[in-house]
């Protein structure tokens, strides 16, 4: 059976960091994983993705930031089509940014290192200061040096996040990144993620299993086994 979706509360109009219009996914002579699935997300908007395992909220990810190629469909961010018939734009070029549950830092690189790497397209001279200020901005500052391994999971997970935005994006993508995280802390770093992605005009799509977590998006889609069947 095919993979749908049902899409509450989309938001159409100019502004949009990403939209994507009737995506269609399937792994090779297997049945559609993502199906006609339609979401749009403003600038500075969060949208959440909800649903079980195994029904293709990963998928979407996947195919948003350039990691699959998508049978049918379009998607856009910013306005600049990066998938559809005839398109197909490179995951390194593309202005969007994954935050994953298992931070995925490098571990023998200190926190200022890790950011540094992914401010390749800066002049060499200008990476050290723009990895602080971005340190700044989660709340950071003081672990330039630590190791990833000297963190907690919550301070992992804030470096992540800075190394994500040292790409600019103009989408971001968090795949659970706060699951694994105490109740008080998760509340604590969902919020503040939140609030530093809408303060950069980030459009964001948070996947999430917390019925709670996804109420503090603007709109959501939950993903149905069958529901706009192909």
């Amino acid at each position: 059976m095919s993979r749908g979706a049902i899409d509450n509360g989309s938001v159409s109009g100019s502004g949009l960091g990403l939209s994507v219009r009737g995506l269609c996914f399937a792994y090779a002579r297997g049945d559609d994983i993502v199906c006609d699935l339609s979401i749009d997300v403003p600038a500075r908007g969060v949208h959440a993705v909800l649903g079980p395992s195994g029904c293709g909220k990963t998928t979407l990810l996947r195919l948003v930031a350039g990691l699959e190629r998508p049978r049918a469909g379009t998607i856009e961010v910013g306005g600049e089509r990066v998938a559809g018939e005839g398109v197909f734009v490179a995951a390194a070029r593309r202005r969007v940014a994954v935050v994953f549950q298992d931070y995925a830092l490098f571990p023998t690189m200190t926190a200022l290192a890790n950011i540094r790497l992914a401010l390749r397209h800066h002049p060499r001279g200008e990476r050290t200061e723009r990895a602080k200020a971005l340190l700044d901005v989660v709340g950071m500052g003081g672990f330039a040096g630590a190791m990833p391994h000297t963190l907690s999971g919550g301070q992992q997970q804030r470096v992540a996040l800075a190394r994500s935005l040292a790409r600019e994006p103009t989408v971001m993508l968090l795949d659970e990144p706060f699951a694994s995280l105490d109740p008080g802390l998760r509340r604590a770093l969902r919020d503040r993620t939140l609030a530093t992605l809408r303060e950069r005009d980030i459009a964001t799509v948070l996947i999430t299993h917390d019925e709670a977590e996804a109420a503090l998006a603007d709109a959501r889609t939950v993903m149905a086994d069958g529901a706009a069947p192909c």
